[in-house]
C-alpha cells in the first residue's frame, strides 16, 4: 500500500525522492564501469545496464558532459577530502607528507573505482582528462600551501609543488596500470608490481629528499 507524505508516494519501502537518488546513483555507477572499459558515454549506453529510460536520464543530467563530470567529482572528492586533512594535520613537513601519501594510497587502495577514474590508461574520455589536469593543479595547490616557508628563497612554491605532483601522479599511474597489466595477463614475466605501502615509501621518501635538497641540506620537519 501506497503512503503519501512529504517525499512523496512510497512503494517498497522508498519514498519519491529515495527512488530518485536511487535512479541517479545507478546512472553514475553505469557511467563509471563505461569509463573505466574505456567505453564512449552514450545516454543509450548508460541506460542500457540500468533498465531506465532516456527520460530518467535527462530528469538528473542535462548531457554526458555533465554525467562524466559528476562522476569524476565524486570519485574524487572523497580523496580530495583526506589528502587535505592529512596536510592540514600540526605536524613537521615531513611527517606530513609521509602521511598524505600513505593516506592517498591506502585510498585508492581501498577504492579501485576511483582509482580506475583517477589513472587509468583506458580512459580516454576528454572531459575526464581535463578534469585530471584540474586535480593536479589542485593537490599541487595544496602541497605548495603545506610547504610554505620551507620553500627556499628564489624558488617559486607553485611551480616547484607541481614538479613533485606530477612525479607522484605518474608513480601512482604506474603502480595502479602494472596492476592492471598483470590481472589481463597473469602469464607476463616480470618483477611483481609495487604494493600500496612501497608506493607510500618510496614517494615519501623521494619528495623529501627533494625538500631537504632544496632547503641547502636543513631537516624539513
Amino acid at each position: 500500500m501506497a503512503a503519501q507524505g512529504k517525499q512523496g508516494r512510497v512503494y517498497g519501502g522508498l519514498s519519491s525522492a529515495d527512488r530518485e537518488a536511487q535512479r541517479r546513483q545507478s546512472l553514475l555507477d553505469a557511467a563509471i564501469d563505461l569509463l573505466i572499459a574505456g567505453e564512449k558515454l552514450t545516454v543509450r549506453g548508460v541506460c542500457a545496464p540500468t533498465r531506465l529510460t532516456s527520460r530518467y536520464f535527462y530528469e538528473n543530467f542535462r548531457s554526458t558532459d555533465e554525467l562524466a563530470d559528476t562522476a569524476y567529482n565524486t570519485c574524487v572528492a572523497e580523496l580530495a577530502m583526506a589528502v587535505t586533512e592529512a596536510f592540514d594535520a600540526p605536524s613537521g613537513l615531513e611527517a606530513q607528507i609521509a602521511n598524505a601519501m600513505t593516506v592517498m594510497v591506502t585510498s585508492l587502495d581501498a577504492n579501485q573505482r576511483a582509482a580506475h577514474i583517477l589513472f587509468s590508461h583506458r580512459i580516454t574520455n576528454p572531459l575526464i582528462l581535463r578534469k585530471r589536469q584540474e586535480s593536479t593543479a589542485f593537490f599541487a595547490q595544496i602541497t605548495a600551501i603545506t610547504a610554505g616557508d620551507a620553500t627556499p628563497a628564489g624558488i617559486d612554491a607553485v611551480q616547484a609543488a607541481h614538479f613533485v605532483v606530477g612525479g607522484v601522479t605518474q608513480l601512482l599511474s604506474v603502480w595502479l596500470n602494472e596492476g592492471d597489466k598483470k590481472s589481463d595477463d597473469d602469464d607476463n614475466a616480470g618483477p611483481a608490481p609495487l604494493d600500496g605501502p612501497a608506493v607510500a615509501e618510496l614517494a615519501t621518501t623521494m619528495i623529501t629528499a627533494l625538500a631537504t635538497q632544496l632547503a641547502g641540506g636543513q631537516e624539513t620537519d
